[in-house]
């Protein structure tokens, strides 16, 4: 039997990218991934790419800044399907470069309302749901950017991208009782999702980093690990996903 057979999975941000991968790895499982994004137009073709290879998908339109448009998926899935067995909380906004004493308030609000409110939004309206089944997963795409910092990166990137950890150990802990598991990925440079990397960058980076970038699909594998039935004793952890970029707890 399939990892995910039958199995319903909401992804956030799912049109491309990492989000793409997930949801390409989750209909692979076996399970329906339900393609959110902002842009419904690019995710009515993922959604229609991934019918077309034999999964099977459905897009939502979803901006994540907005908790009636998280609470309109939840409702409409329940319509359609009848459960919602996991989450994943992958949309976000690109880490902007920025020292801290140059960035403004607007810019502050708006990388914390997207890259850390939008994951809470979201969350808050599928738990409800998840608590009633006495099952569920959710994981949160997180960054290494929380663990490392950075001379370049926003801070205001990095204190999302922390909050969301902070996010999966207070969750796990209110809803293991609730049969429901927590758990986040902070991804590496993937290579081809972000900023792109100058070619003198990539050289750089792979003399100092010999597993290079894995690409999108590395971080796909390690969250449908977390959705699948072999991470039943996983809560609360937070995966590192590198390729080396990072050693150690």
């Amino acid at each position: 039997m399939s990892a995910l057979a039958d199995q319903v999975i909401i992804v956030t941000g799912a049109a491309s990218g990492i989000g793409r991968a997930i949801a390409e790895s989750v209909s692979r499982a076996g399970g329906h991934a339900i393609i959110t994004d902002i842009d419904l137009a690019r995710a009515e073709q993922t959604a229609g790419e991934i019918r077309e290879a034999g999964g099977g998908a459905t897009a939502m339109p979803l901006d994540i800044t907005r908790p009636d448009e998280a609470a309109k998926v939840r409702d409409t899935v329940l319509a359609q399907f009848g459960r919602i067995d996991g989450l994943v909380n992958d949309a976000g906004i690109d880490a902007p470069h920025g020292l801290a004493w140059e960035i403004g308030n607007d810019e502050w609000r708006h990388v914390i309302e997207v890259d850390l409110n939008g994951a809470w939004y979201c969350s808050h309206a599928m738990i409800p749901a998840m608590r009633a089944a006495g099952c569920g997963r959710i994981v949160f795409i997180s960054s290494l950017a929380a663990r490392l910092g950075s001379a370049h990166l926003s801070p205001a990137y990095a204190t999302a991208k922390a909050g969301l950890i902070g996010l999966t150990v207070s969750l796990s802990a209110q809803l293991e009782s609730s049969g429901i598991l927590v758990n986040a990925v902070t991804p590496g440079p993937t290579g081809n999702t972000g900023r792109p990397y100058s070619e003198a960058g990539r050289k750089a980076y792979v003399e100092a980093h010999p597993m290079g970038f894995g690409g999108p699909e590395p971080i796909a594998e390690a969250v449908l690990y977390l959705l699948g039935p072999g991470s039943a004793w996983t809560s609360g952890s937070v995966m590192n996903v590198s390729g080396g970029h990072f050693r150690g707890i």
